[in-house]
């Protein structure tokens, strides 16, 4: 059967774990890769591999080829709205009947850079004339494998400016759990023209976070805070390029002032389960944790 629903950023932490769910629920999809060296993870039944640049033309408008759905989730750079608002023209052209778009928890607000952003990509969809979704999921339980997880592994450690902030991070599989739910199938009308605040169950300080590590882990995890000139600089040693440094450290400010901790229902509500805690996903990645023998 070809492909009816599109996944766009298929080989980053939340894409993949879409591909997989949309796999499991039989629903035809293409993932859209950069290259195709870099899918062998999501190479599973069900899934087409495409690669998509999302600066060509031509190669949107063939990844957008017969497709009806599309999960959209634009790389995290500068040109982010223009490559959201390029992208949305094209699946307008190309006759796509609905969007399910990732976007970010506090895009409401507009209080910092990053979420003004997202708001002004929502808005291109949103004028689009395109039936979509917009999900703004809270920061991912997976960054403390994806960036932290060297430091805990080798120092035993989290460095974060967030003092005793709590968070309520989501785990990218219940993102993936909600996106499949809405992408599977025929489209849902009720959840149409809708924008979802996603969280985990529960707002959690770092040092719970840390806990929670250790206990998963079996090592001692601490958490050390941090000022936002010392986050900025370690940022810089390791190459972040300025932009991106000042994003995080906008963020960090939102989250330290105590605007993230906010809970909402919506993954049970749309998927079904209950969301994962931040216990469930440092069992789950506990290896991870662990100083290398």
């Amino acid at each position: 059967m070809p492909s009816r629903t599109l996944v766009t950023g298929a080989t980053g932490t939340v894409g993949s774990f879409i591909v997989r769910e949309l796999s499991k629920r039989g629903e035809p999809t293409r993932a859209a890769v950069h290259t195709q060296s870099k899918a062998g993870r999501i190479a599973e039944a069900n899934i087409e591999l495409f690669e998509m640049d999302f600066a060509d033309k031509d190669s949107i408008d063939a990844a957008l080829k017969g497709i009806e759905k599309v999960y959209l989730l634009t790389p995290f750079s500068p040109g982010q709205v223009e490559m959201a608002g390029f992208f949305i023209d094209r699946a307008l052209e190309a006759g796509v009947r609905y969007i399910v778009r990732q976007s970010a928890g506090g895009a409401d607000t507009e209080a910092i850079t990053l979420f003004r952003g997202h708001r002004m990509a929502e808005a291109r969809l949103e004028e689009s004339g395109i039936p979509y979704t917009h999900l703004r999921p809270n920061a991912f339980m997976q960054n403390f494998v994806t960036f932290f997880g060297d430091s805990i592994r080798r120092t035993g450690r989290i460095y974060l400016p967030l003092k005793a902030a709590a968070v309520s991070y989501i785990d990218a599989r219940d993102i993936a759990a909600v996106a499949a739910t809405l992408l599977a199938g025929d489209i849902k009308e009720e959840h149409l023209n809708r924008a979802y605040a996603l969280t985990g169950p529960e707002a959690i300080s770092m040092d719970g976070v840390a806990a929670a590590i250790s206990r998963a882990s079996g090592r001692p995890v601490q958490y050390t805070d941090i000022s936002p000139a010392e986050a900025r600089a370690g940022m810089k040693a390791a190459g972040i390029p300025d932009w991106a440094i000042e994003s995080m450290i906008e963020l960090y400010e939102f989250q330290r002032d105590g605007r993230a901790e906010r809970v909402s229902g919506s993954v049970e509500d749309i998927s079904g389960r209950s969301p994962l805690s931040f216990e469930d996903f440092a069992r789950d990645n506990a290896a991870s944790f662990r100083a290398a023998a």
